[in-house]
């Protein structure tokens, strides 16, 4: 089977997804460079519209890893633009003509990709990130631009089953044309690690991904200014780590010297060495889908505390791969971190079940590729 993979952002999951499912089939990988916080590639660097993958300086690390010569990457621009992302769009599709594959894989509803998407619709799967828009980030023009790509495109699938059912009933969908698969470890995120040999003595809690106020950071700084005031953990310490907007005044949590706040774009040799030196990672989340930082954390075998929220109860097994708690309650925050730092064999132990669960078994990428080519055969049919 012949799969174009058409992206706008998630290169850190995609590139693993693309080497798996390669292994089954012949995938060629279409990527925009348009946001360098969404993929991490530099448009600046870029001199054509459309550029091989091996002439792409950020791509070099990957290339034994995802085939290069295989892989476009697209230097873009942004919506409002509309000429010319149409005409992009036009070139892009040329390619795809080229090509002439079995089934379109598309993770957006960007102009990006709209032409290819008019007339290859049929042959389309649509990777639906977030079935239902999160809380504060329901915004006009992505409604808009998701309704049109919903209404053309017949086969979705999902990165969790939890949402399946409901996604169904909102939308009217036809059940039979959505899939689910899931996400797993972020393997793209241990090529850009260089403090491999660094271990910190302390127990490191560590929130990092982007600042909105779906992420309940708030509960977190609560529960661990609740833990320092104990005085029972002189060890501790917690980093925020992101860029975007608090929703609340962070000033006053700046003030203890056992909290580090990068209030900034990470990059990810950064952020592969906050997760190498943390002790656990938390998403206290108020609402959620599934969760990349999850499976970020997960490629280093760090454990989640995450809320029982979304698909996260999927990704997080709770008392195995970490701790699942109640959202938006700071004491559930307090009692999940300190269980943890008071057993450190539980914690050990999670660690190991990460690697046996995501490295090689039932939630590995392999697995997650299985589902994707099932949902492919259907379309190809």
């Amino acid at each position: 089977m012949k799969i174009a993979f058409l992206s706008a952002f998630a290169l850190d999951a995609n590139a693993s997804l693309i080497n798996a499912l390669s292994k089954k089939c012949d995938v060629y990988f279409f990527i925009e460079a348009l946001y360098e916080i969404n993929n991490f590639l530099d448009k600046e660097k870029l001199k054509k519209t459309i550029t091989s993958g091996t002439e792409v300086e950020d791509l070099q690390r990957f290339r034994d890893f995802i085939s290069l010569d295989k892989t476009y990457v697209i230097k873009g621009t942004r919506n409002v633009d509309i000429l010319r992302k149409l005409y992009i769009s036009y070139k892009i599709n040329r390619y795809i003509k080229k090509i002439n594959p079995d089934v379109i894989i598309i993770d957006n509803y960007m102009l990006t990709y709209f032409v290819s998407t008019l007339m290859f619709r049929k042959k389309m799967l649509m990777i639906v990130h977030d079935p239902f828009l999160h809380s504060g980030e329901n915004y006009v023009v992505d409604r808009y631009l998701r309704n049109i790509h919903f209404s053309l495109i017949k086969h979705k699938i999902l990165l969790n089953k939890n949402q399946q059912n409901d996604f169904i009933r909102h939308y009217h969908f036809d059940p039979d044309h959505i899939h689910t698969s899931f996400l797993s470890i972020y393997d793209f995120l241990r090529y850009h690690q260089s403090d491999k040999q660094v271990v910190s003595s302390e127990f490191n809690i560590l929130f990092f991904g982007r600042i909105s106020p779906y992420k309940g950071i708030r509960f977190l700084l609560d529960a661990f200014t609740y833990l320092l005031a104990t005085g029972k953990y002189p060890d501790i310490s917690l980093t925020i780590a992101g860029s975007g907007s608090f929703d609340f005044d962070i000033e006053i949590y700046r003030q203890y010297p056992e909290i580090k706040i990068l209030n900034e774009y990470i990059y990810p040799e950064k952020l592969a060495n906050l997760i190498s030196q943390s002790s656990v990672v938390v998403c206290p989340y108020i609402d959620a889908t599934q969760s990349g930082v999850i499976m970020s954390a997960f490629a280093f075998k760090k454990p989640v505390i995450a809320t029982n929220v979304g698909g996260l109860p999927e990704m997080v097994e709770d008392q195995k791969t970490g701790l699942i708690i109640k959202p938006q309650d700071s004491q559930a925050i307090v009692n999940a971190v300190s269980t943890l730092y008071d057993d450190r064999n539980l914690l050990e132990e999670m660690s190991h079940n990460i690697e046996k669960t995501y490295f090689s078994g039932e939630k590995s990428w392999e697995a997650s590729a299985e589902q994707f080519l099932r949902a492919c055969e259907k379309i190809n049919k």
